[in-house]
Order: C-alpha cells, then sequence, then structure tokens
C-alpha cells in the first residue's frame, strides 16, 4: 500500500546542509513527518529515490532547485518507506 506525499524541498536554515525536506500527506494517517537535512544534490537525489520518486522528476526538481531555491515532488511512499522514516526519528538516549 503506498500514500500520496508532497515533498518540498527549500534551503537549510541549519548548517553544514543545503536542503530541508518536509512532508504533507494527502489523506495520509501518519500525521506531519519531522523535516530531513541534506547535504546537497545528490544526497537529495538518493534520498528521493529510496523514497520512491522516479529518475525524471527528481531532475525536475533539481533543475527547479537551482532556479528559485524550492520546489516540490509528488511521491507515492510505500507504506516499507514509511516505515523506516518514522523509525530514523525516534528518539535515542539521553541526546537533546
Amino acid at each position: 500500500m503506498t500514500h500520496e506525499w508532497t515533498v518540498r524541498i527549500r534551503p537549510a536554515q541549519r548548517e553544514p546542509f543545503v536542503f530541508e525536506a518536509t512532508f504533507q500527506g494527502s489523506g495520509a494517517t501518519r500525521g506531519v513527518l519531522d523535516a530531513r537535512y541534506l547535504y546537497g544534490d545528490g544526497d537529495l537525489a538518493v534520498f528521493l529515490e529510496d523514497l520512491g520518486a522516479d529518475t525524471p522528476a527528481i531532475w525536475r526538481l533539481l533543475e527547479n532547485l537551482r532556479a528559485t531555491e524550492a520546489g516540490e515532488i509528488e511521491i507515492a511512499i510505500t507504506e516499507e518507506a514509511m516505515e523506516v522514516l518514522v523509525r530514523e526519528k525516534k528518539p535515542s538516549g539521553g541526546r537533546r
């Protein structure tokens, strides 16, 4: 099963990251996901590909980001990929 998500990319406000990815699900029951911070084009491309985005859509997004610094991509994210996203952001001990 998959859910449609819009992944919005904009410049990161945290160094040393270049991009910040935020998620908005259409009818998804998971709620809002924490932002992901990415180091650059390659990091962003691999991240989106792992979520299920196709290569032409990723290239279009990267071209758009060069022109406008912000963009979005629609991705049908599988339940398995969503579980990995949710699991990655669980607290790990006493770090704050």
